[in-house]
């Protein structure tokens, strides 16, 4: 997201040259690897493992990739309310369609003294219903589209 966020917990991780090379060398490997079928796994010297889940796998994954660059890693969490303006540069709207969907109830959202505030976690449900009804609608469409049983010329 370009809009600005508040952070917190700003961390700043300097990449040693050790680090840098074996990030690189890992990086390395993991281009030779179908990454769809990738698992991830800790192993500890007493032979315990843990298994990555995939999509905190991915995000490793990405912190690799920077450690490969040699440069140093800052790593921040953000607040999780986005202003108005923030949440509807995340979905792509005008602030006023916003307003006007959460008005109605479409997206969920709460007030902070006079200001509307929207949670990370509503913006992206909002997103995936979104997607899918679109989806849903393409798929009837075309459903209704052969039903016709046109035939092209």
């Amino acid at each position: 997201m370009s809009s600005r966020a508040t952070t917190q917990n700003l961390q700043v991780l300097d990449v040693t040259s050790s680090q840098h090379e074996e990030a690189a060398e890992v990086e390395r490997r993991l281009d030779k690897v179908d990454l769809k079928n990738l698992k991830i796994r800790i192993e500890s010297t007493s032979g315990e493992e843990i298994v990555i889940p995939s999509d905190l796998g991915k995000l490793l994954q990405q912190i690799l990739r920077m450690a490969a660059s040699g440069q140093s890693i800052s790593i921040s969490q953000i607040t999780q309310d986005l202003t108005s303006v923030e949440a509807a540069k995340m979905l792509g709207m005008s602030r006023p369609t916003l307003l006007k969907l959460a008005a109605q109830g479409e997206i969920e959202f709460h007030k902070v003294g006079s200001h509307s505030r929207f949670a990370r976690k509503d913006i992206r449900a909002f997103q995936e219903k979104r997607l899918k009804d679109r989806r849903r609608a393409f798929d009837e469409l075309r459903e209704f589209e052969d039903s016709l049983d046109l035939n092209e010329t």
